[in-house]
């Protein structure tokens, strides 16, 4: 049997180099920090009735992001039981039906969503509701899939304690329900009463939220996949020569 040459060895490092940097790459699908907005944007898409909210304020608001920058803030008094709720609603229409940034991977264990979040005021919030609707073509065309509300921790933000982020896997989050290579996304975040923290009744409820994004890396079995190929290559090539 002849020995692989040095040639072989180094075209092999370099292919399966070559394919861990491309896999390891990272897309982002989508990204908001509220920058484009008019401050006073209302962003509030619905909310229960008033008599559980009242006010209730959902806009886009100057100096209250990272940095002193605009953010999407919620404000509001959750008056009796914490029943009543609010729900922002951000349509980001593709132009592509395979997404505007490539994100062409079904997969939706290989997304990740984050956003940095601020609690101001109030009592806290232990979870927030979110929901993400996706439309195969771009601009809200094609079918659209919509796996259910679920929630996120957000725990970790503690009143007056500045900016934390919140990261979750898409398909830890959704399951395969999510459409993952959609053209278009529909975020509806929604603040509900009882997932407050404490007890009581709330007055001057103060959320924020900037810098929502959706990334794909895919995962490490990827990168596993592509040596066992490589290697079974090599193989070949040895019986071969």
């Amino acid at each position: 049997m002849k020995k692989v040459s040095k040639n072989y060895i180094s075209m092999a490092i370099a292919t399966l180099c070559g394919f861990a940097a491309a896999a390891q790459a990272q897309v982002t699908v989508f990204s908001e920090n509220y920058e484009g907005y008019a401050p006073g944007t209302s962003e509030l898409a619905s909310w229960s009735d008033t008599s559980h909210i009242s006010p209730a304020l959902l806009t886009v608001a100057s100096s209250a992001g990272v940095g002193g920058s605009q953010a999407l803030l919620w404000n509001a008094n959750f008056n009796g039981s914490y029943t009543g709720w609010m729900q922002a609603q951000m349509g980001y229409g593709g132009g592509a039906p395979n997404g505007p940034s490539g994100n062409t991977d079904p997969n939706p264990s290989d997304y990740t969503l984050t956003f940095d979040m601020a609690i101001y005021s109030g009592v806290g919030l232990n979870h927030m509701q979110l929901d993400i609707q996706t439309w195969s073509g771009g601009g809200f065309t094609g079918a659209m899939t919509d796996p259910g509300s679920e929630t996120i921790d957000t725990s970790s933000v503690t009143v007056g304690g500045g900016y934390k982020q919140i990261s979750v896997n898409l398909g830890t989050l959704f399951g395969s329900g999510f459409d993952a290579a959609a053209g278009t996304y529909q975020f509806q975040w929604q603040v509900n009463g009882w997932e407050l923290a404490g007890g009581g009744p709330v007055v001057g409820e103060v959320i924020a939220v900037d810098n929502v994004q959706i990334t794909m890396v895919p995962e490490p079995c990827t990168l596993a996949l592509i040596g066992l190929g490589a290697a079974a290559l090599f193989a070949i090539r040895r019986r071969k020569g």
